[in-house]
């Protein structure tokens, strides 16, 4: 039975573990998403600006 729940902790564990790490991604990649729209409007807006 102390098997058993250990085995049950062990994987809701790894599951709250992969879930942080899933969102962490996702976050970091939309981030960079939006910094680089940023980027690429602001050097859109100099290129306009200069012709």
């Amino acid at each position: 039975m102390i098997h058993l729940t250990l085995i049950i902790v062990d994987f809701l564990t790894g599951l709250l573990a992969a879930g942080a790490w899933a969102l962490a991604s996702a976050g970091g990649a939309i981030a960079a998403l939006v910094g680089g729209g940023f980027v690429g409007l602001s050097l859109f807006r100099r290129w306009r600006q200069r012709r």
